[in-house]
């Protein structure tokens, strides 16, 4: 931007017309940023401002303007005025900015029915059949929308007037000054959101979100890695009033006659993949799939670690990640855990500090384990599950339940001893992801996954061999699922590994569950859909004795419920998608356009979203924001 601005000023001192556009550009940025700044009005974001939060949310408004208009200035005014096409120039400079305003004030208007910014999801909806039953397309709304269209474009033009009278007064100053003020107030944005982001600093964090297609600069993992710098991250407050989130929708009932309280084992493998599952794989956990309740047809949340996990325990799509960071929430299941007196014990493999899960689901767990050592994910695997065998006799002797949550990461970071390579041939000794490509042959690469694999099944037997022997089994509430899947360019589309697709290749993974309930310890395999979603609701409803609906808590809904779950959403707030009949995946990208395709990925045209279905999955999507 800097070289930009400079190259453009070079001229400004021997062409009035260059001149003339460069101020008009830059009382453009400022209308545009006022109209940003409008965005917090009514929004329940306003509460939680403070200075800072202040400092960045208007610097950033202006900041981003001026990005954004830079585009139409080089584009669509410098060429042309060189070319001494003057009258053309100045019409699509104007034209530019005048649809640029148009568009933040319509995209305000949608962000205050949805809280996401034009994507589209809206754009294909607003032109399908049925639109109108859900917008009120009434003639005032087109002559509103009309005036405030032409009252723009008459702002905008006007501005081009008075930036013909400015540019007869600035010289050399005013326009090195009006050049530097918006990359100073983009640096201020910049240098306030890393501070912001790096504390979890809510009104900064909840703001950004404010400002449409905004993408400031975070630097968390340089200042504590590289730099050493230390996150303090305030304590978490008891049920924050000022917070954006109204989570749960009702105060919990419990009723505590009717919590059963079992114990309860949670073990998830990073990165499972349901084709892993087999004789000849997994035989341990093939084995057990046929001897208790095997999901077959059960999906994730996400397609990366960080949303599978955030989904499983708090019972809400990660479109809440940022929120529920920056207002420090804790997850409903975790609380009502600890207030009924479990005994609660994490055995990580990978870090439970990068993603954050320490500080925003398990804050108020005492003595949280938060890390393992071991030089590869292999030894750190072995060290858990031994850990968790040499507790188990004491966890049983307590007089108080216990929840157990290991979490293996063999099969995500590959990291085989050479001598355990040899059961599936030919195999790759680590993850050579630069040999990767459409054309070759996955056989090696997920021979070495197999390999993982079947390593994992024997280490998770034997934690459950111990917990029978133990009489712990019968008694204990256990599932075994995976936190998201991990694809071998099965789709051939090119795609390995995870966080590329929405595809059940990335999302969909096995769960085996044994129940405690004597009604219930026969084998039965499930076809219809589960999701992580439903992990809450289950415990929650039928072992803490919670009388609430589901829908006042979580967006799941209990494992034994057979009812379609559509419009399934999976993704951040940033990329994600919804799946639909048939498992057609609609995929907002980050840049705002929206990507339909089938289940193998192949290209849906001419799709056209149902109107009143979005508005529904909109409406349940947001429906724990307060309004």
């Amino acid at each position: 931007m800097r070289h930009a601005l400079f190259t453009i000023i070079s001229y400004l001192c021997s062409m009035k017309r260059l001149k003339q556009g460069f101020i008009y550009y830059v009382l453009s940025v400022l209308l545009v940023g006022l109209l940003l700044m409008c965005y917090m009005v009514g929004d329940a974001v306003a509460p939680s401002m403070d200075a800072l939060g202040w400092l960045f949310f208007l610097t950033s408004c202006v900041g981003h303007a001026a990005v954004v208009l830079l585009v139409p200035l080089l584009l669509g005014y410098v060429p042309w005025q060189l070319l001494g096409w003057h009258r053309v120039a100045a019409a699509l400079f104007v034209a530019a900015v005048s649809l640029t305003t148009m568009a933040a004030f319509v995209n305000m208007q949608v962000y205050r029915i949805y809280r996401f910014h034009i994507n589209g999801f809206i754009l294909n909806m607003l032109t399908g059949p049925g639109a109108r039953d859900i917008f009120d397309f009434s003639v005032q709304l087109y002559l509103t929308e009309a005036a405030i269209a032409l009252a723009i474009a008459g702002v905008c033009v006007a501005l081009w007037w008075l930036a013909g009278r400015l540019s007869q007064r600035w010289g050399r100053r005013q326009l090195w000054l009006s050049a530097a003020l918006p990359a100073l107030l983009l640096a201020v944005a910049n240098a306030c959101y890393v501070y912001g982001s790096f504390v979890v600093k809510p009104s900064v964090m909840k703001s950004a979100q404010l400002v449409p297609y905004y993408f400031p600069l975070s630097a968390s993992s340089f200042m504590q890695d590289v730099l050493g710098m230390e996150r303090h991250v305030p304590d978490l407050g008891e049920g924050e009033a000022g917070g954006e989130l109204l989570y749960p929708l009702r105060p919990l009932v419990v009723d505590t006659a009717a919590a059963r309280r079992p114990n309860i084992v949670m073990i998830l493998i990073d990165s499972w993949s349901r084709r892993s599952l087999t004789q000849e794989c997994m035989p341990h956990l093939w084995q057990l799939a046929h001897e208790e309740q095997w999901y077959q047809n059960h999906v994730s949340c996400g397609n990366g670690t960080s949303f599978s996990v955030f989904g499983m325990f708090t019972g809400l799509q990660p479109y809440y990640w940022t929120t529920f960071q920056s207002d420090r929430v804790s997850p409903l299941l975790v609380d009502e855990l600890l207030r009924q007196g479990y005994d609660f014990r994490a055995y990580p493999s990978a870090s439970l500090l990068d993603p954050p899960f320490s500080r925003m689901l398990f804050q108020r767990v005492p003595h949280l384990r938060v890390s393992t050592p071991g030089e590869t994910a292999y030894e750190r695997d072995l060290k858990i599950k031994d850990d968790l065998l040499a507790d188990l006799p004491r966890l049983k002797a307590q007089q108080r339940p216990f929840f157990a949550f290991i979490f293996f990461d063999l099969l995500h970071a590959y990291s085989l001893p050479r001598e355990l390579l040899n059961r599936f041939q030919p195999s790759w000794e680590y993850g050579d992801f630069a040999r990767l490509h459409n054309d070759m042959d996955p056989t090696p690469f997920w021979n070495l996954y197999r390999n993982s694999a079947y390593q994992t099944d024997a280490m998770i037997n034997e934690l459950i061999e111990r917990m029978k022997a133990l009489g712990l089994y019968d008694s204990t509430l256990l599932f075994i699922t995976g936190d998201h899947a991990q694809e071998y360019n099965e789709n051939h589309k090119n795609y390995w590994g995870h966080n590329g697709n929405f595809s059940q290749y990335q999302i969909g993974v096995p769960l085996i569950v044994h129940y405690p309930d004597t009604a219930l310890q026969h084998p039965a395999r499930h076809t219809y859909r589960t999701t992580h979603y439903d992990f809450v609701p289950t415990l929650m409803h039928d072992y803490l004795g919670v009388q609430n609906a589901p829908s006042d808590y979580c967006c799941g809904r209990l494992l034994s419920d057979t009812t379609p779950r559509l419009w399934h959403f999976v993704g951040n707030e940033l990329r994600y998608a919804f799946l639909v009949e048939g498992d057609t995946i609609l995929t907002k990208e980050g840049a705002g356009y929206i990507d339909v395709t089938d289940a193998q990925l192949n290209p849906v045209t001419g799709y056209q979203v149902s109107p009143r279905q979005f508005n529904e999955a909109m409406r349940q999507l947001n429906r724990f924001y307060r309004k």
